[in-house]
């Protein structure tokens, strides 16, 4: 898809769609206030220091936020620019440097009206012609930015800058959730003209200061960041760290203030032993199995619904994610709007299982499952389900591939593999993976049926009507879908004592790299 690969969208919330937050739930760009809600110490916030943050390293060797890949790369981006939107916890909209965006009654023209008084790290203001510069630099001919995709949504010719701080945005067909479309962390919007970032100029809440590629970077803060009062610290260290071993003991020994990527055993010794705070978000991360729906023996519904029917999904839970995460049911978007809660749980019942396998002729089913290092958990789980599926006469060869490549070019070809997705609302995780453009349709999923629901909901405003549509949706997949989804995992960093302000968010690590709230106490 346009030169991006499949593992950019694994950690940047992917394009393709997305829901609309209900009214009363949009908020300003990560708050503008320091109540207890965003200062969970309850402590005022104290200025000064520098905030040293280990994370895993990127190759990435620019910092044009829209080619951002790794979390590094992604945490960049998002502090020295700002987008559109943003996503609260909850996954509802933060509005950024628009102050609104309102669809026309058919959803088919938007209109933004950005932030007054917004500057950029040079001191111009921040205006129209900035949007839609970055909108034509996304969809250029050929290009290669992470925010192409959405551009080929956009009549880029029709763009119109209505006055210095209103653009209208013209689509080719009804998108009702659009602005969900502006929350990754490459969808960052440039300063009019600039295409080298050698020497970044950002509206975000840090300027760029230093950049060694494959060791750190060092921002500033930006005392006239249109937040009032933040960011806290003076400034922000980004340090390239891959090894997950020398992350944490430079958390323990103090040489950084905090660090991403916990593994499970590792944030449970640090919980009791309470040298470290650790960062935990629990939202509708998944590392799931999948079954291409077109491919053999899974072209039979009953055989999917056995291997639902076979997981263990509590064991599951407790073998591969250290009894840290939740159960799934088969559904993505647990504690997300629009997720129906009203669908039973599927339990395991290996007499079912069975009997589905012996109707569909597959009762002595041999098969291979791939799986990899990947993602946290992913092979736990993978070797814990092929020991469950036993009991159902089911033998499973787990083939464990190596992690660097295991999204390559046996990915999307495979009958029955494993994959994982971070936290995004439920409509932008259809658009990459169930749509029918979708570019990762992983379980190869094409429902006329379930097709015409998706327009629909594409092209419906109205949220009550339009949740009513992902409910019937979600049922269809629940009954003839490609996959297992028999879990929900956390995502859990490691913070300083003296770290304060951090708030999880699951959309990403540390927080969605909102830097900008954190402070170090004495």
């Amino acid at each position: 898809m346009l030169g991006l690969d499949r593992r950019h969208f694994l950690r940047s919330a992917a394009l393709g769609g997305g829901l609309l937050a209900v009214p009363g739930l949009i908020a300003a760009c990560s708050g503008s206030s320091d109540s207890p809600s965003n200062q969970p110490s309850g402590k005022k916030p104290i200025y000064g220091g520098n905030l040293r943050v280990a994370m895993v390293g990127g190759t990435v060797t620019t910092l044009d936020p829209g080619l951002a890949v790794a979390e590094i790369e992604s945490a960049r981006a998002t502090n020295l620019y700002d987008r559109l939107v943003n996503l609260n916890p909850d996954m509802s909209l933060q509005m950024c440097l628009a102050e609104s965006m309102e669809p026309n009654a058919t959803a088919t023209v938007w209109t933004a009206r950005l932030r007054p008084g917004v500057r950029w790290h040079d001191g111009s203001p921040f205006t129209a012609d900035d949007v839609i510069f970055s909108f034509k630099r996304m969809g250029a001919p050929k290009s290669v930015l992470f925010g192409a995709s959405v551009m080929a949504l956009v009549d880029l010719n029709g763009l119109t800058k209505m006055d210095s701080l209103t653009v209208r945005i013209p689509l080719k067909k009804p998108i009702s959730e659009f602005p969900v479309l502006f929350t990754p962390p490459q969808m960052q919007i440039t300063k009019a003209g600039e295409t080298n970032f050698q020497h970044p100029i950002g509206t975000g809440p840090f300027k760029y200061v230093s950049f060694t590629p494959g060791q750190q970077s060092v921002f500033a803060r930006n005392p006239h960041y249109w937040q009032p009062g933040r960011p806290y610290v003076d400034q922000l260290t980004l340090i390239d760290t891959s090894d997950p071993t020398a992350r944490l003991n430079a958390l323990l020994d103090s040489q950084v203030d905090a660090m991403d990527q916990l593994s499970y055993p590792q944030a449970k010794v640090q919980q009791s032993a309470g040298n470290i705070r650790v960062l935990a978000a629990q939202g509708s991360n998944i590392v799931p199995i999948y079954m291409a729906t077109d491919m053999a023996p899974f072209t039979d519904v009953r055989v999917r619904q056995a291997m639902r029917l076979i997981a263990g999904r509590p064991q599951l839970i407790e073998t591969a994610q250290d009894g840290m995460g939740v159960v799934g049911n088969d559904l993505y978007g647990r504690g997300l709007p629009d997720y129906d809660t009203h669908i039973p749980q599927r339990e395991q019942d290996i007499g079912q299982a069975k009997s589905l396998l012996k109707a569909a002729g597959m009762s002595d089913l041999t098969i291979t499952l791939f799986s990899s290092t990947a993602a946290p958990g992913m092979l736990e789980s993978a070797t814990a389900f092929a020991q469950q599926a036993r009991a159902a006469g089911v033998t499973i060869n787990v083939n464990n591939g190596p992690a660097g490549s295991y999204f390559g070019t046996q990915y999307l070809k495979q009958n029955f593999a494993q994959t994982q997705w971070l936290t995004a609302p439920i409509y932008q995780w259809i658009g990459q993976a169930m749509a029918p453009t979708a570019p990762f349709n992983e379980t190869h999923w094409h429902n006329p049926q379930w097709d015409s629901l998706l327009a629909q909901a594409e092209a419906t405003i109205d949220t009550g009507k339009r949740q009513e549509i992902y409910y019937e949706m979600q049922q269809l997949l629940w009954n003839e879908g490609g996959y297992l989804i028999w879990g929900f995992y956390p995502l859990l960093d490691g913070l300083s004592l003296n770290v304060q302000g951090a708030i999880p968010n699951p959309a990403n690590e540390l927080g969605n790299w909102q830097f900008q709230t954190w402070w170090l106490s004495s």
